[in-house]
């Protein structure tokens, strides 16, 4: 029940609906077929299990991000995507020579753009600069040579809003003329409205290369979709926002 209405508040948006609630349908399915997951969860730790080894690494590369905001927004404003960065720790435990289990650490920069459309005020924008601290955990399906091997990865994230900024030009004033637009460059404090803690799904593409018998390098291509409005809804008024972010990233790891 908690869930429920956890979520009716925080994805009202219908393809997130959708997803929440096959999310559901999942559990609901693993639950009353215990002991058919169980049997799949064996066959795939016992499978090929002399293949069994630990992997830890750092990355780090580009991120971009987007938003998506219902009809509810000011029709006078528009978003676009900007640049941030990922830096992280990577952790990662093969099961046998396709799958495996991959945690990562990261502090990512989503940023995203807001322009003021009217006619009046079209020098006006705001860049939202927020640094999050986000957990992903995703399965890692791998295939190819024992050198370059390629990397299906998919799974779900948790994340907080550690926190936000701020820069761009406002006007502030209709009537002084003189000095009508006024720039800022300054960190944001959090309010009620703000929903520090998100939650979503990831997935992605890898390659993997062992340039020596215990390191390795990798790039990785992954999707976060946030299941959770960083914006509050009131009950009188639902204007859920919610963040997407493609992360590009290099790293290199250890196996142990």
């Amino acid at each position: 029940m908690f869930l429920t209405q956890f979520y009716q508040k925080n994805v009202p948006l219908q393809p997130r609906k959708h997803i929440v609630l096959a999310f559901h349908l999942l559990l609901l399915f693993m639950k009353k077929n215990l002991l058919i997951t169980l049997a799949v969860i064996l066959f795939c730790l016992t499978t090929t299990q002399a293949n069994a080894q630990w992997a830890l690494g750092l990355k780090g590369g580009w991120t971009r991000t987007s938003i998506d905001r219902t009809n509810l927004g000011r029709i006078d404003e528009s978003y676009s995507s900007l640049n941030g960065f990922d830096l992280g720790i990577q952790a990662h435990y093969s099961f046998n020579d396709w799958l495996a289990i991959r945690v990562d650490l990261d502090y990512m920069k989503r940023s995203h753009r807001m322009d003021r459309n009217l006619n009046f005020v079209s020098e006006a924008y705001t860049e939202y600069r927020n640094d999050y601290l986000m957990l992903p955990v995703m399965a890692d399906f791998s295939f190819g040579g024992k050198l370059l091997r390629g990397h299906l990865l998919c799974g779900g994230f948790g994340g907080y809003w550690l926190k936000a900024h701020m820069k761009g030009t406002s006007f502030t004033s209709l009537v002084n003329t003189d000095n009508f637009y006024q720039d800022f460059d300054t960190d944001r404090e959090f309010n009620a409205d703000d929903q520090r803690l998100t939650a979503g799904l990831v997935g992605g593409v890898g390659l993997t290369a062992d340039v020596h018998e215990h390191i390795g390098i990798n790039i990785d291509a992954l999707y976060y979709y946030d299941l959770v409005s960083y914006h509050k809804s009131s009950p009188h008024l639902k204007d859920p926002r919610y963040l997407n972010t493609i992360s590009l990233c290099l790293g290199v790891y250890y196996k142990f």
